[in-house]
């Protein structure tokens, strides 16, 4: 069952891990190959960027927005998911 909560938590662990913009991609990449769509992902990944900056998480939210841009193309080719 996809829940927003369990989704945050995937989203924060990957921020965590050593290479945080990366691990976010994969795991977005993950996603859509659990059946998530991309508008679903966008509108997860735009409200866990708002927690952030509230939290004061900058550097966080910039990497989801890095990561938003990816699944949307605003990227190079061959980073797109």
């Amino acid at each position: 069952m996809r829940t927003e909560m369990q989704i945050d938590e995937q989203f924060d662990a990957a921020l965590h891990s050593p290479q945080p913009l990366m691990q976010l991609r994969a795991t977005v990449s993950a996603l859509l190959d659990q059946d998530w769509t991309r508008d679903e992902l966008l509108e997860q990944l735009e409200l866990f960027r708002e927690t952030l900056s509230t939290d004061g998480r900058d550097q966080d939210e910039d990497t989801v927005l890095e990561a938003m841009d990816f699944l949307v193309g605003w990227c190079s080719p061959h980073l797109k998911v």
